[in-house]
């Protein structure tokens, strides 16, 4: 069913597309405004040639430098809410789980990038702009390395999203992301939807846009979830992390979810995040109020925009904490001291 949206009076009425190579070929022309200014787009069916990759090619490549110390890298699938689930969508990103998995074909996938970003001065300079001079090469190995995601594009929900990524846990659950982009027009102007942005993907996708028709999350994902395949170095921090929360007050409580462990007092008052390399620390306090406790600035304080800030705190205020190590730990253990204090 199509929808239609109002902007200043005018309304546009929504495009609705029937051939998936129109679809893709919107998502390649617009991948500015659908991904955002720190992402680099490539559109692989024009660029790449089947054989060279073994025969599994997406739509599309994507590299989200929004943060440069942790790029993260897709695998992008475009495909429309008609398609059939089991028969269509669900065989192609088997493929790409598989894919993954082989390192000889993730070495061909990384010296098909980089061949892009050589035969391309603006793909070179875009990249150029966000690692500086540190090697191509180098960069996408490291960055394929840690960073192996899959993100669907489109047209509308599908229910099926949800029910294989809670069975699916340690591939669909962990490697899946899904957007929804929607296309309106007005004559010769166009807008254009995504939901979530791309800078929500980290704790967000297009599957929590339907409603929840089974249990709670909590008894679906557990602490092994966000614990497997990390580093023994970021176990060991998020192991004393919990215990800092512990020995501050024992009272509080661990909640898993698909996103987040949160932690809970009489609210919830933090969210931990394990990445390969960090763990993300949300806390409900102000930044300045942050910055006042970790004078060392060992530990990075992260901003959120008003979007981010919402989904974690709502009306309060929040920002993270980017923990790499335990060094300067008594500044982490007076921010949990804190923030405990101030929800009591």
């Amino acid at each position: 069913m199509a929808i239609g949206v109002s902007l200043n009076g005018d309304n546009f009425e929504q495009v609705l597309y029937n051939k998936e190579d129109a679809f893709e070929q919107l998502i390649a022309q617009n991948a500015q405004t659908i991904f955002g200014d720190k992402a680099i787009y490539i559109d692989t069916k024009k660029k790449v040639n089947t054989s060279s990759l073994g025969g599994t090619i997406p739509d599309g490549f994507l590299i989200d430098m929004s943060d440069s110390d942790d790029p993260q890298f897709y695998l992008v699938e475009v495909e429309l809410q008609s398609h059939d689930f089991f028969n269509h969508i669900f065989p192609q990103i088997t493929k790409f789980f598989a894919f993954y998995r082989d390192s000889k074909q993730r070495q061909k996938l990384i010296d098909a990038i980089f061949r892009l970003f050589r035969e391309n001065a603006n793909l070179e300079n875009k990249i150029r702009e966000s690692i500086g001079s540190r090697e191509i090469y180098k960069f996408l190995k490291d960055m394929l390395d840690d960073s192996q995601n899959i993100l669907i594009i489109i047209d509308g929900p599908k229910a099926e999203f949800k029910e294989i990524i809670d069975t699916y846990t340690d591939t669909w659950a962990k490697m899946v992301k899904v957007e929804i982009v929607n296309h309106f027009r007005q004559n010769n102007n166009d807008i254009i939807t995504v939901e979530p942005p791309l800078q929500n993907l980290s704790f967000e996708d297009a599957i929590t846009l339907l409603p929840e028709k089974e249990k709670p999350e909590s008894f679906k994902y557990t602490e092994e979830f966000h614990l497997q395949d990390r580093p023994s170095e970021i176990v060991a921090i998020y192991k004393k992390l919990q215990q800092t929360f512990i020995n501050t007050k024992e009272t509080l409580r661990f909640n898993p979810t698909k996103y987040y462990i949160g932690v809970l007092d009489t609210k919830q008052i933090a969210y931990i995040q394990l990445q390969k390399k960090k763990i993300r620390l949300i806390v409900l306090m102000t930044e300045k109020e942050v910055q006042k406790i970790l004078g060392s600035e060992h530990n990075n304080i992260r901003s959120h925009s008003e979007s981010i800030r919402r989904y974690w705190g709502g009306n309060s205020p929040n920002c993270s904490v980017e923990i790499v190590d335990a060094n300067h730990w008594d500044e982490i253990r007076r921010l949990i001291e804190q923030l405990v204090k101030k929800y009591e």
